[in-house]
């Protein structure tokens, strides 16, 4: 019987490792920045690449920034084995543009194991001073995850950084490689 519970408390608690799967910060992909003519123009617009750090040649993706007064940074995170067959990874480019509150871009890139790239719909997130909710997607080794789905969420927060509930927007499927068109399903977790 204490084998049983033993076996029991380990799977528990790899399950629980195994949903715990976030995005974190990464070196292994960097942003060039060209800046444009700007004739015509009070700020200049930057045209912003998303490149492998190992060779800055390989774009992963080409993004204008339009609003460059109010401009404030770029962060790129990764989330390594998404549970998606086929992909290695998933890089989040989150564009930062600052005012009276925080708007943020945000870019999802899977990359194939075939380095194949598959670029998910932006996702745009308003932070202002008592800000308890954002925007994002969920993919099936995350908490709240679903397996063969990419979930766009919306997270409701008791503060900072507890989780009240989670309200599925829009749920993706995953088929062969092929990103279904998307469904929604009425799912709240809290």
């Amino acid at each position: 019987m204490k084998n049983v519970a033993i076996i029991i408390i380990l799977f528990q608690s790899f399950q629980y490792l195994y949903a715990q799967n976030t995005f974190t910060k990464s070196d292994k992909y960097l942003v060039t920045t060209e800046i444009t003519d700007q004739e015509g123009q009070e700020y200049p617009s930057y045209i912003v690449n998303l490149v492998s750090a190992k060779d800055s040649s390989e774009k992963i993706s080409t993004l204008t920034i339009d609003d460059t007064e109010l401009f404030e940074d770029i962060f790129i995170t990764t989330l390594e084995n998404p549970g998606l067959e086929g992909i290695s990874e998933v890089i989040k480019m989150e564009i930062e543009y600052l005012a009276c509150c925080a708007h943020v871009e945000s870019y999802y890139f899977m990359i194939g194991e075939d380095n194949n790239i598959i670029e998910l719909p932006e996702i745009n997130n308003v932070y202002c001073e008592n800000s308890d909710t954002d925007s994002q997607y969920i993919f099936p080794t995350q908490e709240y995850g679903i397996i063969g789905n990419i979930l766009q969420t919306q997270t409701f927060y008791k503060n900072t950084s507890d989780v009240r509930y989670v309200n599925l927007k829009q749920s993706y499927a995953w088929n062969d490689g092929i990103v279904d068109d998307p469904t929604t399903t009425a799912i709240t977790g809290y």
